[in-house]
Order: structure tokens, then C-alpha cells, then sequence
């Protein structure tokens, strides 16, 4: 796998069996994604843009083909492998925010880090520190329930930053946001990326937010049509057809 590149699918299917249909959610994907970038996965509600992601991420087995995330081949880990793997090298962004909604915001974004063997105090410190960055620790007590859906946002992008991750993976992270509050979601992501050289790959279904990205993969019936590289202008580039 060259240097710069991250993850490598190679001929990544997953297949589903309904009655006597087999439904082909992704079909060959070959797709290589490069450290440091934002890269957004767009395409309509069924296109399998989700799917992809979830075998991205190791949350589904693939039916055949590989994914490849550095030195590891994601589909040969055991169950236990994988959520250690994830609990070390990624964050995860939710449209829905799933946020634990008995907790204050500092306690969400420091939950990941009970797993770590860290002391309260020593999570705490570092929840608060990623609250800051994301512009919302003057509501590090407040609960999911006292918040808006923006700033439920920006608590989730500070529990996906805090166990500083290599990968973000964010399904539709601003599918319950308002335009305005989209952009400046969008726009806070972005400037991360560009200071902390976190990799994320985003699911959308809107080219705005997709615009973003340094990279829009373009996916259709379950298979990849087109990968193109943003110059940030809302003009692209393609590389493959």
C-alpha cells in the first residue's frame, strides 16, 4: 500500500439475501482514501453509501473483498480485535448525536476515555479541553435535553476528537441541522481537519455539505461511479468515471 494512502478497499461486496432476491448493497468497490483528507461518500438514501461506511469501520462483514486500514486487514479481525481497534484509532459522528442523555456534556465527551484506564480527573481535563475547541464549554454542565441539535453536535465532534483518533467516520453528521447550523458544523470540521490532521470519512446525501471535502466519492446502486478531488471552490476534478 503506498505511504500517503490510509485505507485500501480491494473488490469490496456485501450482499443480502431477501426471500429469493439478492441485493447487492455494494458491488466491487476499489477505492483508495489518502491520510489528512476529508473524504465525503455522497449519494441517495439506498445508493449503500452507509454500507460502505459501516464496512469501513468494521461494523459489518463484508460477503467477500478487503478492507485494508494500515498495517490491518479489518475483515480478518476477531470481534475483540476490532473493538479494540476502533476504541484506539477512530471516532464516530452520528446524525442522530447519541449523546447519553443522563450525562452533563462534560461526562459524554469523556466517556470514550473510561476505556483507557485514565483518571476522572485527568478525562475530565481532556473532555474540557475538547469542548473548547469545538466552541461549547461554557455547557459543559448542561444535558443532551438542555441543548440544541447544533450544540448536541459539536458535543459529539468533542467525543470523537478526544481519544484523538487517526479516522473520524460521520454518518450524515448534519442531517438534523438547519442550513445555517450545517455550515458552521461543516465549517468547524473542517478548520479540525486542518489543524489536527485527523482523516474523516463522511457519509452525506447533500452536495453542499459535501463540498467540504477534499474528496467526493460519488456512489450508485452499491457501486462507485466517480471520485473527484474539491478544490474547496464548489468545483471538481474528476479522477475516475
Amino acid at each position: 500500500m503506498k505511504e500517503n494512502v490510509l485505507i485500501k478497499t480491494k473488490n469490496l461486496s456485501k450482499y443480502y439475501v431477501v426471500g429469493d432476491e439478492t441485493i447487492k448493497a455494494l458491488d466491487d468497490v476499489n477505492l483508495e482514501i489518502e491520510r489528512r483528507q476529508i473524504v465525503a461518500i455522497l449519494g441517495t438514501s439506498g445508493s449503500g453509501k452507509s454500507t460502505l461506511l459501516n464496512m469501513l469501520a468494521g461494523l459489518e462483514r463484508p460477503t467477500k473483498g478487503e478492507v485494508q486500514i494500515g498495517r490491518f486487514k479489518i475483515e480478518q479481525l476477531s470481534e475483540e480485535q476490532l473493538t479494540k481497534f476502533r476504541q484506539r484509532y477512530t471516532g464516530f459522528i452520528f446524525q442522530s448525536y447519541n449523546l447519553l442523555q443522563t450525562l452533563t456534556a462534560l461526562e459524554n465527551v469523556a466517556f470514550p476515555l473510561t476505556f483507557r484506564g485514565i483518571s476522572k480527573q485527568e478525562r475530565e481535563k481532556q473532555a474540557y479541553k475538547m469542548l473548547e475547541l469545538v466552541g461549547i464549554a461554557d455547557r459543559y454542565m448542561h444535558k443532551p435535553a438542555e441543548m440544541s441539535g447544533g450544540q448536541q453536535q459539536r458535543v459529539g465532534i468533542a467525543r470523537a476528537l478526544v481519544t484523538d483518533p487517526s479516522i473520524i467516520f460521520a454518518d450524515e453528521p448534519t442531517g438534523n441541522l438547519d442550513s445555517n447550523t450545517t455550515r458552521e458544523v461543516m465549517q468547524m470540521i473542517r478548520d479540525i481537519v486542518n489543524e489536527r490532521h485527523n482523516t474523516v470519512i463522511m457519509v452525506t446525501h447533500d452536495i453542499n455539505v459535501a463540498k467540504y471535502a477534499d474528496v467526493i466519492v460519488n456512489i450508485s446502486d452499491g457501486k462507485v461511479v466517480s471520485v473527484s478531488k474539491n478544490d474547496m471552490n464548489g468545483d471538481s476534478k474528476n479522477e475516475k468515471d
